[in-house]
């Protein structure tokens, strides 16, 4: 799983350039595949690098349809799941549903207290405080929510490590459901249920759900239970937190992630069509990258520095009217979330020049006035820009929490669980993990982390790669190749925007535009045609009119004029023949 994208730039007074990267061309399929399933070779080589191997896959895959889907049932505990919420549901128990504060968690919760209160059902949101209680369930939240008479609870995206809460929520008369896709590290817990696909044993085809998407597959498997059609008007709401937890875009993610964005673009949800409205997206022109980095933002904001209720009410509101004045308050906590952690950016990046610390096999930045909901913002950034394994901490009198973010070459979750002695508490993912440590602790951890990653370390390339999908003409990529390529949307994590190469095209232009002069606006010259190109993010760079360079591509298109143009989005480029 990569990190989680920021959408900002480091301030020009301390921007670095991340590391050279490698050029990777991916290898070609093989003789005679374009036949054998149909397609025109450019074509058939983007479908064989997504995992196709047939006609059959490259229609699933083109359609996204029910044939990626699986039978919910075949997930560990489903049926012990749907008998327990069916007889909760049916005897009238007040059910609790305990979510996460992160998008995930709180699509995933607004998705399973949608389907009950369509059922007639007593529901109890909770979604624990990022400050005062951290990820998971704890103590005080199980005994909060049995005083409101729960004796159900379902939780979301949490719940697979917490043996010693759901043990106490069993001795005061609360039967526990988790949907949860975390790493599990030993036996689950003794739930009523553990609907779980990463379980040992577990018969599901596909366990790279999310935890918004297993929230679907939940009641997507009570519905059929009580003989209902699939619950697809949830699917807009699963979409959002399967792409805000950088879930890979294959199999049932990928159905997922597609019917959703198709809804969004027509949604009718108040809550949804209320918060699309106030960041000014165009219905019809929604995509993963507008989840990315518009919506996801905005709906994450709030549980970062302050109250995550705050957007799970959004995503459960009724009507317009309720919903707006909710679109609003997270447009403003958004805004403040980016001052502060372009605050604490900044200060990061400082620390990191001052230290020297940039090539260490894990970095470790720490501010004592950082707040826990900004630290994997930041601790992502540097690791973005340095290609290295990062920490950010908020540092505590007694305790201080941390959020890592790594590189693909690192598994960090793995590591916290060599040094887990010294830990409070850990969890996470390959890619992005956090912890909790006694901070007069601090100086003995950070050292064994660093010997374990440098041991981890030690045999890999670190360099950052670009994966290219093949060597091309841009000329290739016609209209009817554009279209094409429009079909394998949405891209993201396991799905990428296909990246091209085209080595000896002539620079006719180039000029830094944008605030700060931060972009590279150019005209390249290929086979006697002009193209238009842009490299966001690199304005920096040196390159005139008349070099000569290789270039590494995504193409998109532009309208201008009333006219619609190919333009290559530049990934990287380099003086030819270097």
């Amino acid at each position: 799983m990569a990190a989680k994208p920021s959408g900002e730039s480091a301030p020009s007074h301390i921007r670095h350039r991340a590391p050279p990267r490698e050029w990777r061309i991916r290898p070609g399929p093989p003789f005679d595949f374009a036949r054998s399933i149909g397609f025109p070779e450019f074509q058939a080589r983007l479908l064989y690098n997504r995992g196709v191997r047939s006609r059959s896959d490259a229609e699933s895959f083109l359609a996204a349809d029910a044939r990626l889907t699986h039978d919910p049932f075949l997930l560990p505990d489903m049926r012990e799941a749907i008998d327990r919420l069916r007889r909760a549901v049916g005897m009238g128990e007040t059910i609790a549903v305990f979510g996460d504060f992160d998008v995930d968690g709180l699509t995933g919760a607004a998705i399973v207290m949608t389907a009950l209160n369509e059922l007639g059902a007593r529901v109890v949101p909770y979604l624990p405080d990022r400050v005062s209680e951290g990820h998971g369930l704890n103590s005080l939240a199980v005994g909060s929510i049995r005083a409101q008479g729960v004796s159900t609870m379902v939780t979301v995206d949490c719940g697979t490590t917490s043996h010693a809460e759901i043990e106490l929520a069993a001795a005061l008369g609360i039967d526990t459901i988790v949907t949860d896709h975390h790493s599990l590290t030993g036996p689950p817990p003794e739930a009523a249920a553990v609907v779980n696909p990463r379980r040992a044993g577990s018969e599901y085809p596909y366990p790279e759900l999310t935890g918004a998407g297993l929230a679907y597959k939940l009641v997507e498997a009570l519905w059929a239970d009580m003989e209902r059609p699939p619950p697809e008007h949830l699917l807009e709401i699963a979409a959002l937190g399967s792409i805000a937890d950088v879930g890979p875009l294959t199999g049932e993610n990928r159905r997922i992630v597609k019917r959703g964005i198709e809804m969004l673009n027509s949604t009718e949800h108040p809550g949804l069509d209320a918060l699309i409205a106030r960041v000014g997206l165009a219905k019809g022109k929604i995509d993963a990258r507008s989840v990315a980095f518009t919506l996801a933002p905005r709906l994450n904001a709030a549980g970062r520095i302050g109250d995550a209720r705050l957007s799970l009410r959004l995503l459960t509101a009724a009507t317009k009217e309720q919903a707006e004045p909710l679109a609003e308050r997270l447009e403003q906590e958004n805004l403040r979330r980016r001052e502060m952690s372009q605050l604490a950016f900044t200060q990061a990046m400082e620390q990191v020049e001052r230290d020297g610390s940039s090539s260490d096999p894990i970095i470790f930045v720490e501010h004592s006035e950082w707040i826990p909901g900004i630290l994997g913002l930041v601790a992502g950034r540097l690791s973005e820009t340095f290609h290295r394994p990062v920490a950010a901490l908020a540092l505590g009198d007694e305790t201080s929490r941390a959020s890592v973010r790594s590189i693909p070459e690192f598994d960090v979750f793995q590591a916290l669980a060599l040094v887990e002695n010294r830990l409070v508490r850990y969890g996470g993912h390959p890619a992005a993990s956090g912890f909790t440590v006694l901070t007069q602790g601090l100086p003995g951890l950070k050292d064994e982390m660093r010997a374990v990653a440098a041991r981890g370390l030690a045999s890999a390339n670190i360099a950052p790669v670009i994966e290219i999908e093949c060597e091309t003409a841009p000329a290739t990529v016609d209209m009817a190749n554009m279209d094409f390529v429009e079909s394998l949307e949405p891209f993201g994590a396991g799905n990428p925007n296909p990246a091209l190469m085209t080595r000896g095209m002539r620079v006719s232009e180039a000029r830094a535009v944008g605030r700060e002069n931060a972009h590279l606006k150019m005209r390249l010259v290929h086979d006697g045609r002009m193209w238009d190109a842009i490299a966001f993010k690199q304005g920096g760079r040196a390159v005139a009119a008349g070099d000569w360079v290789d270039v590494v591509y995504n193409v998109g298109l532009n309208d201008w004029g009333g006219i619609t143009r190919i333009e290559l989005r530049v990934l990287d480029f380099r003086p030819s023949g270097s």
